[in-house]
């Protein structure tokens, strides 16, 4: 009597399951740094289409509007700590870099991933307000660094924010920093 067995033997079992043992533990650390340059990736391009919102509804509202570091209850902007803590664009009708009652709330971004520090040079540690000119209220070409607790290396994004309102990210090395900061 034939019988026709449809299925795996053992060894069989074995082969396979070290072959995909050996292949993932092949490809986990480069799926780790793929996952955390798309963090750092993610979080820059976040940031410059806030900007690009803030100046278009600057624009449009014929309003200033900020961008600021967001407070822990997301309803108003804070001095402390960094951009990584989440943002929030606001028409800011009374020019005071703060949220009050009546000014909407346009856009409240998420804080990034607990990994990620994100800091600017002087002029814009804390807040960014774009005029309905376009203009912004920084006085010279401004730099934010945003990196990950690998420090500052290759993967580390550069925020370049101009006078004119337009914001640009380049690997952080091309900005001329040395430094998260």
């Amino acid at each position: 009597m034939v019988t026709n067995n449809k299925g795996f033997t053992l060894l069989e079992l074995i082969i396979v399951v070290a072959i995909l043992g050996i292949t993932m533990a092949v490809a986990a650390p480069g799926l780790g740094t793929m996952i955390a340059n798309n963090r750092i990736t993610g979080g820059s391009s976040d940031f410059v289409a806030a900007l690009q919102l803030a100046k278009a509804e600057a624009a449009a509202r014929v309003n200033p509007v900020t961008i600021c570091k967001k407070n822990a209850t997301s309803t108003g902007c804070i001095g402390a700590g960094d951009w990584s803590q989440g943002w929030i664009v606001f028409s800011d009708a009374n020019g005071d870099s703060g949220v009050n009652d009546g000014e909407p709330i346009l856009l409240n971004h998420e804080a990034l991933n607990g990994k990620i520090t994100f800091r600017g040079t002087a002029g814009v540690t804390d807040s960014i307000t774009y005029r309905p000119s376009g203009t912004t209220s920084v006085s010279s070409t401004e730099i934010l660094i945003i990196c990950d607790d690998r420090g500052f290396d290759s993967s580390s994004r550069g925020i370049l924010i101009t006078i004119t309102g337009r914001g640009s990210v380049m690997k952080a090395t091309d900005t001329g920093q040395t430094t998260c900061l």
